[in-house]
């Protein structure tokens, strides 16, 4: 009987000890499998390598767009569904309407269509003169003018003449586009003006909108909202670069550039139309 119990305590130890041994091997080939990596600095480098790559895209292309409401994604799917493709996507201009993709997505007009609203004029050449792309005959793109720092928040109306009368009966209904100036956003010089004062009598409600227009300095924004009829909405942030004081011909006030920039004009000083206060800014992007 005691023969019998030594042999069966000898197996016991004999089964236990390979086990022991059988856990060790396995968890210890377990834990090399999935916590070593041969190659950790490689396949984090990779990882980064295409991360840093999209957010590098994402940026350039809202930068080249003024407008950081898009996105990569976003605009792939957009290309997809109109069946656009190739290396210069952004660039692109399949359509020939002056408007490359990025633009066409921005506005939400049809890449594959010059002239989406079908008014017989190209969605580029719309959008350059402030006309609505998706809107027939004559509408202008609706536009606002924002100027936190002042407190001012006017609608922008598109001037037909530049007949002075005129241009001041504009003026009653809100902040004056200079006729054949640049549209918000797009290259060229953008001229709005705006009343610093007026008589007591006189009618409108933004007889003194530009009253503190002296007040800007460098640095500070001025955003045009243009909102489409297609429901598009699109921001303009304009940073200011110079303010003088100047007469209502100067050249200086009307002089074209090849980039998107802004001229703010007002009489001056207050209570006079003697002069012209200029306040010149160029587009953030």
């Amino acid at each position: 009987m005691s023969l019998i119990s030594e042999n069966m305590k000898f197996q016991l130890k004999k089964v236990t000890l390979l086990c022991i041994l059988f856990s060790a091997v396995f968890f210890g080939s377990f834990y090399l499998m999935n916590f070593f990596d041969p190659h950790p600095a490689l396949k984090t480098k990779a990882i980064k390598a295409v991360q840093n790559i999209n957010v590098a895209d994402n940026i350039e292309l809202q930068k080249r767009a003024g407008n950081d409401n898009i996105n990569l994604a976003a605009f792939d799917d957009w290309a997809k569904v109109n069946n656009l493709s190739g290396d210069n996507i952004y660039d692109a201009d399949p359509d020939k309407d002056g408007l490359p993709n990025y633009l066409e997505y921005i506005h939400g007009t049809d890449p594959n269509n010059a002239d989406s609203d079908g008014d017989g004029f190209f969605d580029g050449t719309e959008i350059t003169n402030g006309y609505d792309p998706d809107s027939k005959g004559d509408a202008m793109t609706v536009v606002s003018v924002k100027i936190d720092k002042l407190g001012v928040d006017a609608p922008m109306v598109w001037s037909k003449t530049d007949i002075e009368a005129n241009m001041l009966k504009d003026l009653e209904s809100g902040l004056s586009h200079f006729m054949k100036t640049a549209a918000p956003g797009q290259n060229g010089n953008i001229i709005v003006s705006g009343h610093s004062s007026n008589y007591a009598w006189a009618k409108g409600g933004y007889n003194h909108i530009f009253e503190k227009l002296n007040d800007l300095q460098t640095g500070d924004l001025v955003t045009f909202q243009t909102v489409q009829k297609n429901g598009r909405i699109i921001d303009y942030q304009y940073k200011i670069t110079s303010k003088f004081v100047t007469t209502a011909n100067d050249q200086k006030i009307f002089e074209n550039t090849p980039n998107p920039t802004l001229t703010l004009t007002t009489c001056w000083p207050l209570g006079t139309n003697l002069k012209r206060l200029i306040v010149k800014a160029e587009i953030v992007k």
